[in-house]
């Protein structure tokens, strides 16, 4: 069958009209509670480290807007719903800390989220049942049509987070308005119109990556709003020989299709336990397991004669160019940095990407060879990993391999973990993190949803 005469839109669309909160299984939604807590954590983390960047789109959001009625974090006044949702998802993507998945190679929350829980706060009579139902499908779209297009979609320069997050923000935004199918699909295709976001900020510039998510979530309410007036979008949006499919990639994977409507993908994502680029976790989890062993052995980072991480192209064109970052914003896009620091402090924090290299981090960089390792990488199993492998001066050597670093369905946050993230990324605010997570873990969904302010 020609790739023309598909229509994932239209599939999609109708899974999302029908989709009841009763139909989502207790493990997904018992996975959307954790992700909600890390929506929060990403946010707080957001505010803080990208603070530049955060004051001065805030002034030209403030600029644009008028009276509104939808929160903002931190902010005591209210936006247009539009803006508010486009601030909320540059604070979530701020940090890097956002959640993601494997498969779309991108992030999800930081516009899903941002999008539906801004919308819902605006029409005042949505429950949390609602809303995490339109969580639900913006997670099942975007995981899907994001995966269906990778990896030719990141080869082509495009970053899906932003591409595919403007088609799932349509879906999700239209389901929470209480569109049909064909109202879904109007809104799906008249998003994917305006979906936009180049991967080149992972490269320089990065402090601007929030602006991808941010104008995902705000094109799924305008795109809703357009569909629920009676606008319609194009013919097969996704398919079409102009459409968003043959603009983003070479090669559509329509297995990725497979199972909707029983397998619920946000199961599949991930959690990020520490403020970087996805591409940097295995390594630096390997570092740290490495540095345990040393310690053991009484050898210090000075003993090491090199450090070679085996990792997959895609890891090494996207984060493996700054060794030494002049910014935040590169420390966030930096394998050598990130290692390196995990090699010498057993961690990576928020505070480390304010630093300025210690003498020690300088001297452990200066020993790290990346080696493309194709084996590191398995897209059909969402796999993508590293080995590190560590010589020393005396001779004797260790490795270590991480395939699915902390956080990954395989390797799951506990809600210990969760709160350790959200005490870090809470920090200096005046929200008490624990309470946070006490009342997500708490929250009965049958109860009205009154906007992301109810639980601070």
């Amino acid at each position: 069958m020609s790739l023309d005469s598909k229509d994932t839109a239209r599939i999609l669309s109708e899974f999302a009209s029908k989709l009841t909160y009763d139909q989502i299984p207790q493990e997904a939604i018992e996975t959307v509670r954790m992700y909600i807590a890390d929506y929060y954590a990403a946010c707080f983390a957001g505010i803080k480290v990208n603070r530049k960047f955060n004051e001065a789109m805030l002034g030209i959001v403030q600029g644009m807007s008028g009276v509104g009625d939808t929160s903002v974090f931190e902010l005591d006044h209210k936006f247009p719903v539009e803006n508010a949702a486009f601030m909320n998802a540059i604070y979530a993507h701020g940090a890097d800390m956002d959640d993601g998945n494997r498969k779309a190679m991108g992030h999800v929350a930081a516009h899903v989220m941002s999008a539906v829980f801004a919308l819902a706060e605006s029409l005042g009579d949505k429950s949390w049942e609602d809303v995490l139902t339109a969580i639900m499908i913006g997670y099942e779209v975007y995981n899907r049509v994001g995966a269906m297009a990778q990896p030719g979609l990141v080869h082509r320069g495009f970053h899906s987070t932003g591409t595919a997050g403007a088609v799932a923000c349509g879906a999700a935004c239209a389901k929470l308005m209480g569109l049909d199918a064909d109202g879904i699909y109007d809104a799906l295709g008249i998003a994917a119109i305006q979906a936009s976001g180049l991967i080149i900020i992972a490269e320089s510039g990065q402090s601007c990556k929030p602006l991808n998510p941010a104008n995902a979530a705000k094109t799924g309410i305008i795109s809703a709003k357009l569909a629920t007036s009676g606008v319609n979008g194009p013919d097969l949006p996704l398919e079409s020989k102009k459409g968003w499919f043959h603009t983003m990639t070479d090669e559509v994977h329509y297995e990725m299709l497979e199972g909707l409507g029983q397998v619920f993908t946000i199961c599949e994502s991930y959690l990020k336990p520490y403020p970087s680029c996805r591409h940097t976790h295995c390594g630096i989890e390997a570092a740290i397991h490495i540095r345990d062993e040393m310690q053991e052995k009484r050898l210090g980072t000075k003993d090491i004669k090199s450090l070679k991480l085996y990792i997959y192209d895609n890891a090494i064109q996207i984060a493996g160019k700054i060794k030494i970052p002049k910014t935040p914003d590169n420390a966030k896009f930096s394998i050598h940095y990130s290692l390196a620091v995990a090699m010498a402090t057993g961690n990576y924090t928020l505070d480390d990407l304010e630093k300025e290299p210690t003498d020690e981090v300088r001297e452990i960089v200066e020993k790290i060879e990346l080696i493309p390792d194709a084996k590191m990488e398995d897209t059909a199993s969402g796999i993508r990993g590293s080995m590190l492998v560590a010589e020393f001066e005396d001779g004797s050597s260790t490795e270590r391999t991480v395939l699915l670093p902390k956080g990954d369905a395989a390797n799951p946050f506990s809600w210990d973990d969760m709160r350790r993230k959200l005490v870090a990324c809470m920090q200096g605010f005046t929200h008490e993190p624990d309470a946070l997570a006490e009342k997500i873990r708490a929250l009965d969904f049958s109860k009205q949803y009154n906007g992301i302010k109810e639980l601070l």
